[in-house]
């Protein structure tokens, strides 16, 4: 029989097995521990790169589910691996299904519902209604250098994004605010609205925490018709480890887009939350989003990272949490 082909489940779990053992030696150590022959493998310091060749690798010998249970034995409640365990028995069994086999079994009443992990993932319709204008208040920031950027407006009118998009006044004045930049489901460009900064009103930035906020200039709500979104404090451990997150963005510089693949917070304190869900140079000063629209962080980075509190190296994005960014904004005199 065939191997099968790579697929996008492949690629949630190399993300995920690439966070969890970033470094060589460890993913070397899983591989030989699943049955597969590192000395075959290319393994090096990029853990993406490593962990595609060892699941690739592993797609080939059929032994993807060994690797997932030599991982389930260092994180056995980890939902997004239990959760490809489960996808990896059911292609599995799948396969051994012959055409013209009556295999369909009677059906017990339990068995008619299953939730794949500790959250569901289930969400009514009107999710997606919200998304829509929740993204209107999404935009690109386009600085007079061609650096682009990306950020979030207020219902007040304030733009936030990060200081390393807009650190000064001076480059806040030249540069641009585009809303709608983005396609419609056609195919189409969306008409694009663009309007100015007014760092005169009022400006505030820290570097320390990668924030910047910057009114817009006058007529702006009119021309856009986005509402702006509310920022609040947020409890006490929230958001945590574990819980959901989606980001309205506009990697690569290029038009909006929204992230919806293995998006889970991996580390959450006061101050800095990390995950896994994609982003591009271009995504820094997107929002955050829990799963009720609420804005939990402010990204502004990725890549190979320090969790905070520790020595541990891992491969993340990471955003601001959004407290700290209040916190910051309402010192300045920017948020009330």
């Amino acid at each position: 029989m065939p191997s099968p082909a790579w697929n996008q489940s492949l690629t949630n779990l190399r993300d995920l097995l690439a966070d969890m053992y970033w470094d060589p030696n460890l993913a070397r150590a899983k591989a030989r521990e699943a049955g597969l022959n590192p000395s075959l493998i290319a393994i090096g310091n990029n853990p993406m790169v490593t962990w595609y060749n060892i699941l690739d690798n592993a797609r080939i010998t059929g032994k993807v589910s060994n690797v997932i249970e030599a991982a389930l034995k260092d994180y056995p409640d980890d939902p997004l691996l239990n959760q490809a365990r489960d996808q990896a028995l059911n292609a599995a069994r799948g396969a051994d299904i012959s055409a013209g086999v009556q295999w369909q079994a009677p059906v017990e009443a339990e068995s008619l519902e299953k939730l794949m992990g500790k959250q569901s993932t289930l969400m009514p319709i009107s999710w997606l209604e919200a998304g829509l204008e929740i993204a209107r208040s999404v935009v690109r920031v386009v600085r007079s250098d061609g650096l682009l950027g990306s950020g979030f407006v207020t219902g007040t009118g304030l733009l936030v994004t990060n200081n390393h998009v807009i650190a000064l006044p001076a480059e806040a004045a030249a540069a641009r605010v585009q809303f709608n930049y983005q396609k419609a489901w056609a195919g189409l460009d969306r008409p694009l609205v663009e309007t100015g900064l007014a760092p005169d009103k009022g400006f505030g930035t820290s570097a320390a925490d990668d924030w910047t906020g910057v009114w817009l200039e006058e007529g702006w709500q009119a021309a856009t018709q986005a509402a702006g979104l509310k920022l609040s404090e947020l409890p006490q451990g929230t958001p945590k480890k574990d819980d959901y997150t989606v980001i309205i963005q506009h990697p690569g510089g290029g038009p909006k887009q929204i992230a919806l693949y293995h998006n889970v917070i991996t580390y959450a304190d006061a101050t800095r939350v990390q995950y896994l869900t994609d982003t591009l140079p271009g995504s820094s000063g997107s929002p955050v989003f829990d799963t009720n629209w609420q804005v939990v962080a402010l990204h502004h980075s990725g890549g190979m990272l320090r969790e905070p509190g520790t020595k541990l190296q891992v491969y993340r994005n990471e955003g601001i949490h959004i407290n700290a960014v209040l916190s910051g904004l309402r010192a300045q005199g920017l948020y009330g």
